[in-house]
């Protein structure tokens, strides 16, 4: 009778300490488990973990959008990467139900270091499509500042003023940078 190491007696008990397994102790449930199959269970067991992370963190995301804190807050999350990494300015949409949930966000154009062309048309299509009541505008700014520009102000009366004749409200306009983000509703508000 062969005798099974102390880590696989109780393996189906104790499958949280496989991530922690050497190549010895995965070599010693198999003789197939050497170098290029321990590198690949260990890759399996890391692509595991993310995609257990990403769901948990999309069930703390705020879902239901009531106020430019809500938003900010979900772009923030939403569009983390674009805030830290993007080299580049990048437009999305997110667009919302009758009860302010969201529905899904879509990438609408990316452009230059510190601009991108944005066209009513790409924005608002994704909402059509989705029967959207409401959209959120989400941009970054690669110099880490998000203070709106001029541009980015006569941007969000243009697509205001689109979204009214298409029945789609433009609930607000975040600037998500490495500084932080600002909600242009905001921002306009307190006078800028």
């Amino acid at each position: 009778e062969r005798h099974q190491p102390d880590f696989v007696q109780p393996l189906g008990e104790r499958l949280d300490q496989l991530q922690h397994a050497g190549r010895g102790e995965l070599g010693a449930i198999s003789p197939v488990i050497r170098d290029p199959a321990y590198c690949q269970i260990m890759a399996g067991i890391e692509l595991g973990r993310r995609v257990v992370a990403a769901a948990g963190d999309d069930k703390q995301r705020i879902r239901n959008i009531r106020s430019s804190s809500d938003a900010i807050a979900f772009c923030c999350a939403a569009f983390s990467r674009l805030a830290d990494d993007a080299a580049q300015e990048e437009f999305h949409v997110v667009s919302l139900n009758t009860k302010n949930q969201v529905l899904a966000t879509h990438q609408v154009s990316m452009g230059l270091l510190d601009q991108t062309v944005v066209h009513p048309r790409e924005v608002f299509r994704p909402a059509i499509k989705e029967a959207a009541k409401s959209i959120i505008l989400v941009h970054n700014h690669p110099s880490g500042d998000p203070t709106p520009s001029e541009k980015d102000l006569s941007l969000t009366r243009r697509l205001d003023e689109s979204g009214s004749l298409l029945g789609i409200q433009v609930l607000d306009h975040i600037i998500v940078a490495r500084n932080g983000a600002i909600s242009i509703r905001e921002y306009e508000a307190t006078g800028g």
